[in-house]
């Protein structure tokens, strides 16, 4: 007999039902399904750590430079560092994962992350910007590792359910967003004489956290076959692989590219505070993932494009709101939206990447993917420091209208191309 829709969910049960009738095994299922859930779950806690620091960093960073650096344009030069090494750090990541498996990895970059926190906060106190920038650098290789937990989710899943693993680790994110900005509010003076010190001593502390969680995924090394898998050009020919990329890469790098800039504007042209900036950088990270409880839903219905669409269209919104006034509203009405839109384009783009790899060609192909999302996110926050200290905040703003214009035709081809199977 045969099983249709629902059904054919190993987790459902009416699957067991016919499966038991058949003779399957179906204690495998189900312990197969529990190690699933679990590792779904630690993997979601790590991701809310991991953007807890994250967060802490994106408000506070671009600050520090400030005050650290030389000239106002290296303000956001320590961020832009982070993104250059978590760019270098994807792929031979990617790659000692499948040699070594998923979860010695990711304690070993949370190790340092651990370390490169805590040098950061030393760098304060030295008013060394050199050192703060090393250090910058540093957790740059943390967060490329932490970058591959929705994949590690997705790895062991069934195929049907793999866009909703990637939604749920993404989700974690949203305990990231009260967690991050009242750490970077109530530690910012704990340190007396040196601003934002405390906040980058008590994101050190998470790390231990997350380095319990980690410890007890087990998600099993890729079955690697004698070729390989096939080359990684034959992916550059697939529009499914290429929109795909591009869709997550540009979008994180646009969204990137207004939350690093933002807290300048707000603290130190706007003049509202620091408060403001943790609110508006809080709902901004809410917005991102609050979304991903259902994003994985609406995939598995609607289909990739549909949401991409839907990010491109609120990418729109979120440049308008941030050119139509210069007020506490505005800027929180922007980065919402753009929260809600970096969801929709990096949740529906990785779906896409994930469809089209083998077991064996995961590793390879998820690096080949994150390593270009990664060198974008480093040129577009280097990028708006700069415009923004320049050519001020319209000019900025006006300018990530190109990008979005790039994804959207990227996704138009894609509709045009037909290729649905990767």
């Amino acid at each position: 007999m045969l099983l249709s829709g629902k059904y054919r969910d190993q987790r459902h049960p009416q699957y067991l039902f016919f499966s038991l009738a058949k003779g399957n095994n179906i204690e495998g299922v189900v312990m197969k399904t529990k190690s699933n859930t679990g590792n779904v779950i630690r993997l979601s806690v790590a991701q809310a750590l991991s953007m807890t620091t994250m967060n802490v960093n994106i408000i506070n960073t671009a600050l520090v430079g400030s005050l650290l650096s030389p000239v106002p344009w290296l303000a956001t030069l320590g961020l832009s560092l982070q993104f250059v090494t978590s760019m270098l750090t994807t792929l031979p990541a990617s790659l000692l994962m499948v040699k070594f498996g998923r979860r010695p990895i990711f304690m070993a970059g949370v190790l340092i992350a651990a370390g490169a926190t805590f040098t950061q906060g030393i760098a304060i106190l030295l008013m060394n910007f050199t050192l703060f920038c090393v250090a910058s650098m540093c957790l740059g290789i943390a967060q490329g590792c932490a970058g591959f937990y929705r994949y590690a989710a997705a790895d062991s899943a069934e195929d049907s359910q793999k866009p909703r693993a990637i939604s749920y680790v993404l989700a974690g994110g949203l305990l990231a967003a009260f967690l991050g900005p009242e750490i970077a509010r109530n530690t910012v003076g704990l340190v007396p004489g040196h601003l934002y010190a405390g906040c980058f001593f008590s994101i050190a502390l998470v790390q231990i956290f997350s380095l319990v969680t980690l410890s007890g995924i087990d998600i099993p090394k890729p079955n690697r076959t004698k070729a390989g898998g096939r080359p990684i050009n034959v992916f550059f020919k697939m529009p499914i692989f290429v929109v795909g990329t591009i869709s997550a890469a540009i979008g994180y790098a646009l969204m990137s590219y207004m939350m690093t800039a933002t807290p300048l504007q707000i603290v130190n042209i706007a003049k509202l505070g620091t408060s403001a900036n943790a609110t508006v950088i809080q709902w901004h990270v809410v917005a991102m993932f609050a979304p991903a409880f259902f994003t994985g839903n609406l995939i598995a219905r609607y289909g990739a494009q549909v949401i991409l669409i839907s990010g491109i269209f609120t990418y729109f919104l979120a440049i308008g709101c941030a050119l139509a006034g210069d007020t506490f509203w505005w800027y929180f009405s922007s980065l919402v939206l753009m929260g809600l839109g970096w969801n929709f384009l990096f949740i529906g783009g990785s779906s896409l990447v994930v469809s089209v790899a083998l077991p064996e060609e995961r590793g390879r192909v998820q690096g080949i993917a994150d390593l270009m999302t990664t060198a974008t996110v480093a040129v577009a926050s280097l990028t708006a420091g700069v415009l923004h200290s320049q050519f001020g905040w319209e000019m900025m703003v006006l300018s990530a209208l190109g990008p979005v214009l790039i994804i959207a035709a990227s996704v138009l081809w894609l509709a045009m191309s037909r290729d649905t199977t990767g």
